[in-house]
């Protein structure tokens, strides 16, 4: 049965034909007919499926993966694209390259599975942002969470107000990885007229539907959106010099909207986050299971139906939809910096790479130190001035020690996020979930195993957002709690270390040492900063 607003059911006995309106429910068909009858029909009679598409724009490319009401993956595509670095901070991509692997993904999809019940459920990566003219053409690339190219406008912020100021009232540290410094910067920077300052899901709905909308979820993550208040900050608009015209319509991310692919009607649902979705997809929908993430960039997060403000001012609090938040911190560095090492190395291919470079577990280990920084420092220090850093080298040291070096680090930058973040959970007992492409790889989880303790996992997902995504599009369609969506989630697998304490003692003093290290370059950063005066 395509899906379509007009419906046709012929009675077989008359011979007569009535146009019919339908609506769907979990279990039941229900055609409305013009004379204001109702025939009821049991999705088993029919032929049509209720499927949710979880559409996520990531960093490294963007992913489509169909589920069923229950949760049960039935296909998985997945398209890359590039990511620019043309100056010393930048990290941007080109908006209408993603834009053509979205419709690439949608298009597929849609072949496949459009004459079922399909539901495409938005999802995006955090904080990107671009320029855009009034006719919605693009006047810059689209500036990603990895770009301190703003660090210069983030500290006119600073001295000028009071960085708390940010804080309290977005609940976003004020770092140049948000919005504000951002804006300053295209202001500065972008010779035409700009008409509205939007993110990629932003773009590319607006690609979609010729609407500019946003959702709570990625609102609240720009670093001027006020979650208490549910609107754009007041205070913090008029320091940017900005209107509500200048930026997309918050919706609810359970806001329903219609588009066309391939000229067959198709529904979207606004959606959330990637971070946000993959602790729904994780089964965190309270504060007792904290989502690590170890993916482009690394996070730690928990779910909480409370607002929480963090009184040091580093932990953020982001929306999932409007009647959840998460609360946690990032870094970043993380997939991206082992991609870099392996693309400087010669490797095409990450497993090729990790299997000819990675001892097994336990290993001997060496010395030898790397601080993740290369594009500047989110949490715990939010310093975007830092950089990237090896310490202990020496001429014995080989291609597999400098590998090694930097797995190690992300590891050990996830740890201290972990033991910041952890002053904020007052749950005696919790369950530490694991996600992203580089944190579900066995060798990760078993190194991280002993630096933690015990990891759980899921182990028939390759990506927990598009899970989270189908969970949101079921909430807002079939009206059933995240709560009762958990029956349906695979059981854990856990992880657990192999109690080599040689191993761990020695994984526990290079970490001590990572902190020492990681301290004193935060503190001391323009020692290493080469400037050139001349």
């Amino acid at each position: 049965m395509l899906k379509s607003k007009k419906y046709f059911l012929i009675n077989q006995s008359s011979g007569q034909v009535s146009q019919a309106r339908l609506e769907s429910k979990r279990n039941t068909l229900t055609f409305y007919l013009p004379n204001s009858s109702l025939i009821y029909l049991n999705r088993g009679l029919v032929s049509t499926m209720k499927l949710f598409a979880g559409l996520d724009i990531g960093t490294d490319g963007a992913r489509i993966d169909v589920l069923t009401e229950d949760l049960e993956l039935k296909y998985e595509n997945s398209i890359n694209y590039e990511l620019l670095s043309p100056r010393q901070g930048w990290a941007e991509q080109d908006p209408d390259q993603i834009f053509d692997v979205v419709s690439t993904l949608l298009i597929k999809v849609v072949e496949k599975f459009g004459q079922e019940d399909l539901y495409i459920v938005f999802c995006s990566v955090m904080h990107s942002i671009m320029a855009v003219d009034k006719e919605g053409n693009k006047l810059s690339n689209l500036i990603i969470w990895a770009d301190s190219r703003g660090e210069e406008y983030r500290d006119k912020l600073s001295e000028n107000y009071d960085s708390n100021l940010f804080y309290s009232r977005t609940a976003c540290p004020l770092h140049s990885s948000y919005w504000p410094a951002k804006i300053m910067w295209l202001k500065k920077n972008i010779s035409e007229k700009i008409d509205k300052y939007v993110s990629i899901k932003e773009y590319l709905i607006f690609r979609l539907t010729g609407k500019w909308k946003t959702d709570y979820a990625l609102a609240s993550t720009s670093g001027i959106f006020n979650s208490l208040n549910r609107e754009y900050d007041k205070k913090i608009m008029k320091i940017l010099g900005l209107t509500e015209n200048d930026l997309a319509e918050v919706y609810s991310g359970q806001h329903i909207f219609e588009f066309k692919v391939n000229n067959r009607e198709i529904t979207g649902i606004l959606g959330s986050t990637d971070g946000a979705l993959a602790n729904l997809g994780a089964g965190s929908i309270n504060e007792n299971k904290i989502v690590l993430t170890a993916g482009s960039s690394s996070a730690v997060r928990y779910t909480s139906a409370e607002y929480t403000h963090d009184p040091e001012g580093r932990a953020w609090n982001y929306f999932i939809d409007q009647d959840l938040y998460i609360i946690g911190e990032a870094t970043n560095g993380a997939g991206l910096v082992f991609d870099w090492l392996k693309n400087i190395l010669s490797y095409d291919d990450i497993k090729k790479f990790s299997r000819e470079n990675l001892p097994q577990i336990p290993y001997q280990g060496n010395e030898l130190i790397y601080i993740p920084t290369m594009m500047g420092e989110r949490a715990p220090s939010y310093n975007e001035k830092t950089r990237g850093f090896f310490y202990g080298l020496s001429l014995n040291h080989s291609r597999e020690d400098l590998v090694l070096a930097v797995y190690e680090s992300i590891a050990f930058h996830l740890k201290l996020i972990y033991e910041d973040l952890k002053r904020l959970n007052n749950c005696e007992q919790i369950e530490i979930i694991m996600t992203g492409g580089l944190g579900l790889t066995d060798h990760f989880m078993k190194l991280l195993s002993y630096l933690i303790g015990e990891i759980k996992y899921i182990p028939d997902y390759k990506q927990n957002t598009a899970v989270g995504a189908a969970m949101l599009g079921i909430k807002v369609v079939d009206g059933i709690s995240y709560k009762d969506l958990l029956k349906y989630l695979p059981d854990y697998k856990t992880v657990k270390n192999n109690n080599e304490p040689e191993f761990a003692s020695y994984l526990d003093s290079k970490y001590q040492h990572f902190c020492e290290v990681y301290q004193h370059l935060q503190e001391n950063y323009e020692v290493f900063t080469f400037s050139n005066k001349t």
